[in-house]
């Protein structure tokens, strides 16, 4: 702990933290000091006047729709729904700045905490602000990544970029989400490096997933990549994929669809999700209502956040 005189410390320190947004774990690496020095100081720089926190919000938190949340929750067995109501904000950045409290307000009392990818999910993550001090949570991919869909805008991946907000030091699944080969798949399984960390999400605690709809945004990607023949794409199109969650693909009854697309991803399982203590999706856009749809019939989400119109249309459509 720097001596009351050593403003100098406390300045560097306060710089790093809110301007340069390192986490108090690297900071601390850097500067050769413990995590819980790199607490005190921060707080120190906010008693001394060092530093002074102040919010300009002009537009107020989301304001959530209760009557929408209720029909939601009775109608899907939810244990809880964020429906946020438009604001001259996207829908998507108001659904991920709502997202973001609820991971936040969650995260002092779990351990782990798994991540899917794509936009809806990185936008979550970059309205999360750095945590203060708590048991460091475990953070871990709930899919492969290397691809664009598991990275931010600045290249970052999504589950180094969460676990740099949280204070953590990540898993990384070195392995696509996506392969052409289903024996890859099978292969890749077997492989202690992959095997564990895959076990590992199964077992988290909290996970943040995004949620897909056949044709919009990253979903039609996610099946180019399975590089199915002809035959393969027939029997696909049979079972009538409406959705994905964590690129497991669902239909609109919410059951998973089986191979070939079943055996091309490199994920937990829809079963492995429905485990897991609590599954945060987010979503937005009316686009999204026949994925969202499925996806809540699957029973795989503990908790949802959607914008107003998005969850209109998906009560329009049961």
């Amino acid at each position: 702990m720097p001596a009351a005189r050593d403003v100098s410390l406390i300045v560097t320190v306060a710089r790093l933290y809110y301007e340069q947004g390192m986490s108090q774990s690297a900071i601390g690496t850097e500067l050769n000091l413990s995590r819980s020095n790199v607490s005190r100081i921060l707080t120190q720089a906010r008693d001394r006047g060092v530093v002074e926190i102040i919010i300009h919000d002009p537009e107020g938190p989301p304001v959530r729709l209760p009557e929408l949340e209720e029909r939601l929750a009775e109608m899907f067995s939810l244990r809880e729904v964020h429906v946020v109501g438009a604001t001259r904000a996207s829908s998507g950045e108001t659904t991920a700045r709502e997202g973001a409290a609820v991971i936040a307000r969650r995260l002092p009392g779990v351990r782990s905490i798994g991540v899917s990818w794509g936009r809806a999910v990185q936008s979550v993550i970059a309205q999360l602000e750095p945590s203060e001090p708590r048991p460091v949570p475990q953070v871990l991919p709930l899919v492969g990544g290397l691809s664009a869909l598991d990275q931010l805008e600045s290249g970052e991946s999504v589950v180094r970029a969460l676990a740099s907000k949280v204070g953590a030091r990540p898993q990384m699944l070195y392995a696509p989400a996506i392969l052409e080969s289903a024996e890859t798949v099978r292969t890749l399984r077997t492989e202690s490096t992959i095997a564990t960390v895959l076990e590992a999400a199964a077992a988290v605690e909290l996970a943040l997933v995004g949620i897909g709809s056949a044709g919009v945004a990253s979903a039609p990607h996610i099946v180019q990549r399975m590089g199915l023949s002809e035959v393969e794409r027939e029997q696909l199109d049979a079972q009538q994929p409406v959705g994905d969650i964590c690129a497991r693909l669902i239909d609109q009854e919410g059951r998973p669809v089986g191979p070939p697309a079943s055996e091309r991803v490199l994920a937990v399982t829809l079963d492995e999700l429905r485990a897991i203590p609590e599954v945060v999706g987010v979503a937005s856009g009316v686009e999204k209502a026949p994925g969202v749809c499925g996806v809540l019939r699957s029973g795989a989400l503990d908790t949802v956040v959607l914008d107003e119109h998005l969850a209109r249309e998906v009560l329009a459509r049961v």
